[in-house]
């Protein structure tokens, strides 16, 4: 009996894995909730969730909705073992895993299978990361993390890979109590994970790193300002045209990739009132570009030894007001669309959201639920997505512009409800008037959507998401090009359970 308890407690060891970051650094600390086990100077934190969710989806095909499709009900599960070690005061490490199905690392639970069968699913890391801290450096704070973690920037708009997570190097440094100043680097796309070795080295060309920088400063304990840098670099792939895509018969599609994205951002309270607001900017080039391909579901983008100028930009701004029974909020987002009069000159802002693969299932809920994770967005040059072929959904706020109300409210302890319009709308339409040869309005449609959660128990909890979209005519002009997507009512409903321990 004890050999067996043996291997039972070395297996929960070994697959105990947590912490959630939602900004590229956000030291977290293990709650009173999970299980602590001490030994030495170590201090081990184990915790988990498992989650099933109930899905309806109507008038999604997966990849043009809105288009008339039967309806789809499926189940998914899903689970995660965390460890959080504190091995002494400055060193930290930090482990989960995650379901995946589907044999892809962009999944992140398991379908309800066959009769008298075990669930298909594999477990990945989703978090694999170690840390150290302390005050060596002129005797102020600094620290320093490696490993695969969650990153996002500012208030999300531009950088937001929170939900898989990258390869990451960052350094920080507190040189005063109120000043964060952030320095790192990430693999984006890596020649390895491709296994297309040449002659026995990895080939640095079809890499794609992105180098970064940070800095944060509170103003006082209510207001907090920002900025952030990007340089995104390769000396051979543009991943949504990479050497990867159908049809394709080149080996670089540019001599070198250098793209800039810079962020100022700010958020705070006064006198009840809560904002956040920010401001990107998009430059840099692609030099000696050579593509000829079709992608983002069917639509065409062509461009043959010339370089390709960036120049995108988005602006971001949301307010709330708390009014004790009810909260009430609203934002606004607009990133820039391209008219498509200049070849060269890319105008659309380019979102690095993560991939597309495996719908709107896999993904958090960044604005709306339907819109952005389940159907063809107004995205038309979505080129730097680290995908190939382009997303064709979950490409943030690409040539999107959005207007949101949102209420939410706790009738009881135990119940938060939630409800949000949104009136979407394509920035530009020039790129889509081209292709279609013909005018496109930039009414995207409108959506609403509502929420409900109900606290069972300590832990335990039964959750509704649900939204409708009501596409405008841009989906009707368009629809010659995205597989004949019409002005179908989409429809989104998700119901489940969820325990954390």
């Amino acid at each position: 009996m004890k050999k067996y308890l043996a291997v039972l407690f070395s297996v929960i060891f070994l697959l105990s894995f947590t912490v959630t970051a939602f900004a590229i650094h956000e030291d977290t600390s293990p709650t009173d909730e999970g299980v602590v086990i001490a030994k030495g100077p170590s201090k081990i934190t184990l915790g988990g969730k498992i989650t099933l969710k109930g899905w309806y989806l109507d008038n999604i095909d997966g990849k043009a909705s809105p288009a008339h499709t039967d309806s789809q009900s499926f189940y998914l599960h899903s689970a995660s073992l965390t460890v959080d070690a504190a091995v002494s005061n400055n060193v930290r490490a930090f482990m989960e895993l995650e379901t995946s199905g589907n044999n892809t690392g962009n999944s992140g639970s398991s379908t309800w299978g066959t009769y008298d069968t075990k669930q298909s699913a594999d477990l990945l890391f989703r978090q694999l990361w170690m840390q150290y801290t302390g005050s060596g450096l002129l005797g102020v704070p600094t620290g320093l993390k490696v490993g695969h973690m969650p990153i996002s920037l500012g208030e999300k708009i531009f950088l937001n890979n929170e939900r898989f997570g990258d390869d990451v190097i960052m350094a920080w440094v507190d040189p005063m109590k109120e000043l964060h100043i952030l320095v790192g680097t990430a693999k984006l796309v890596d020649s390895a994970s491709t296994n297309r070795l040449k002659v026995g080295i990895y080939d640095h060309t079809e890499d794609l790193n992105a180098y970064l920088a940070m800095m944060t400063y509170l103003l006082n304990k209510d207001t907090t300002v920002g900025a952030n840098w990007t340089w995104a670099h390769s000396d051979g792939n543009i991943p949504s045209l990479s050497t990867s895509q159908t049809g394709a018969t080149f080996d670089a599609v540019t001599s070198s990739l250098n793209f800039h994205n810079f962020g100022l951002h700010g958020n705070g309270k006064i006198a009840g009132l809560t904002y956040a607001v920010e401001a990107d900017s998009q430059v840099g080039q692609a030099k000696n570009v050579t593509a000829k391909t079709t992608f983002n579901t069917q639509n065409t983008y062509s461009i043959k030894n010339a370089d390709l100028h960036f120049k995108g930009y988005a602006l971001f701004a949301k307010l709330g007001y708390d009014l004790n029974i009810l909260n009430l909020r609203a934002s606004y987002a607009m990133g820039s669309g391209d008219n498509g009069k200049d070849p060269s000159s890319l105008k659309e802002f380019q979102a690095m959201q993560g991939s597309d693969a495996n719908g709107g299932t896999t993904r958090y809920t960044h604005y709306t639920l339907i819109y952005e994770r389940f159907i063809r967005t107004a995205a038309a040059e979505a080129l730097l997505t680290t995908s190939a072929n382009g997303n064709a959904r979950s490409t943030g706020i690409a040539n999107t512009t959005y207007y949101n109300i949102g209420i939410d409210a706790n009738p009881t302890k135990q119940l938060s409800l939630s409800l949000d319009g949104y009136l979407l709308e394509a920035t530009k339409v020039g790129v889509w008037e081209q292709r279609v040869d013909g005018n496109v309005s930039k009414g995207l449609g409108s959506e609403v959507d509502a929420k409900l959660n109900y606290k069972i128990a300590k832990n335990f909890s039964y959750f509704v998401e649900a939204g409708l979209f009501f596409p405008g005519n841009f989906y009707k002009d368009t629809s010659s090009i995205i597989n004949d997507a019409s002005k179908r009512t989409a429809a989104v409903a998700v119901h489940g359970l969820a325990v954390e321990f």
